[in-house]
């Protein structure tokens, strides 16, 4: 759990959970404002974050396996939604969780889970796809069309020479290996979760952000992108109802 990808969850999913969601006005199963969570569900944020910091445990490998569970579950009753989890991997989404369950110590682990589901919704698949096996070198990964897509509008904003097109090809790869040297991120033409984090919310590694070159000129900004509709989590509610239930 102590990786480089830690601080960058917290702006990419954790940061804005609490405020994209808020707990305490949030609708429940009962006129009560509660209903049941099952399992490892119930375990206090504050345990679990205990021992994702320790590094070990079964607490952890439990959380994500629910967690997996509970994402499959959101995807089969949201509307609108094929997968909430578009690129982001289970690092991401680990250290997203336990960021969340920081900031809600005393509340389950189900709470902080919904509020992680719900900053997933603007980057959710809305439609099927079939994923694109991605091979550069030794690595490999799986991305949707149009998470390529939204990948190469990135790097056109950032000013890199690439077709929008859904097609990751050499193109794409060149344009990658150029946004990683200037980012002073490892180049290898790879999307890896760290220059996707960058792409996609703008952030660095803290070591690599300290150390990037300052560019004589101005790198291009990103354009402003059309934002999606707010993701309907009615079919999803908190556990337990708000704090003090």
């Amino acid at each position: 759990m102590r990786n480089k990808l830690s601080k960058l969850a917290i702006g990419l999913l954790a940061a804005t959970a609490i405020s994209a969601a808020g707990i305490s006005g949030a609708q429940a199963g009962d006129a009560e404002g509660r209903y049941a969570v099952k399992g490892i569900g119930l375990m206090p944020c504050q345990t679990f974050v205990q021992a994702a910091q320790a590094g070990q445990g079964p607490e952890v490998a439990l959380a994500m396996s629910w967690l997996s569970g509970y994402l499959t579950a959101a995807n089969m009753l949201l509307d609108g939604t094929y997968d909430l989890v578009s690129w982001q991997n289970e690092a991401i989404l680990a250290n997203a969780l336990v960021q969340t369950c920081a900031a809600l110590p005393d509340q389950p682990l189900a709470v902080a889970a919904t509020q992680v589901i719900r900053t997933l919704g603007p980057d959710r698949v809305a439609t099927a796809e079939q994923p694109e096996r991605i091979v550069v070198g030794d690595n490999q990964t799986a991305l949707y069309p149009s998470v390529v897509r939204k990948l190469q509008q990135a790097l056109k904003d950032a000013g890199q020479n690439v077709t929008v097109d859904g097609d990751f090809g050499p193109g794409t790869r060149t344009a990658i290996t150029a946004y990683q040297n200037a980012r002073g991120i490892e180049a290898t033409g790879f999307p890896d979760p760290v220059t996707l984090i960058s792409l996609f919310a703008g952030q660095l590694p803290p070591q690599q952000a300290a150390a990037q070159p300052r560019p004589q000129q101005p790198l291009p900004q990103p354009q402003p992108q059309p934002q999606p509709q707010p993701l309907d989590m009615e079919p999803v509610k908190p556990a337990l109802g708000g704090p003090g239930r």
